[in-house]
């Protein structure tokens, strides 16, 4: 990783959307608490699903990484901007998760997003820091 670790626990304790403590949605009415989904650039829907526990936990985007990973030919290297992408790629090389297709990725943090995190971070993540993306936005 090219970000310290202490830039990266503070962008993780800064975002709203992947505290499991606020909820949203009152989970003794709904079974479901909302969606996420995965789209290619051109903003078409490849894969989504339902979500089921209060905030974005991390496994919901690593399913739907996994799941598109599963479908290009190997010899593809795939972006993906996320809202907290610095995360899932720490996440992704603390714990070996899936190691199979992690040098095949490039990550990315949206770029409306990118301006919550640390500088450290930005600099790393943001798509204009970085010639993968040209003017994709991931917004």
């Amino acid at each position: 990783l090219h970000v310290p670790n202490s830039y990266l626990d503070s962008c993780g304790e800064s975002f709203m959307a992947a505290d499991g403590g606020r909820v949203k949605t009152p989970g003794g009415h709904f079974s479901d608490t909302g969606v996420m989904a995965g789209v290619c650039r051109h903003d078409r829907v490849i894969v989504w699903g339902n979500m089921w526990t209060p905030g974005e936990q991390q496994f919901y985007a690593l399913a739907i990484i996994d799941f598109v990973m599963a479908q290009l030919p190997v010899d593809w290297r795939v972006g993906i901007l996320y809202d907290v992408g610095c995360q899932i790629h720490r996440s992704a090389l603390k714990w070996n998760l899936v190691p199979c297709w992690i040098p095949r990725i490039v990550f990315g943090i949206s770029v409306f997003h990118a301006y919550g995190h640390q500088w450290v971070c930005q600099l790393w993540y943001h798509p204009r820091k970085s010639d993968s993306w040209g003017l994709t936005d991931g917004e």
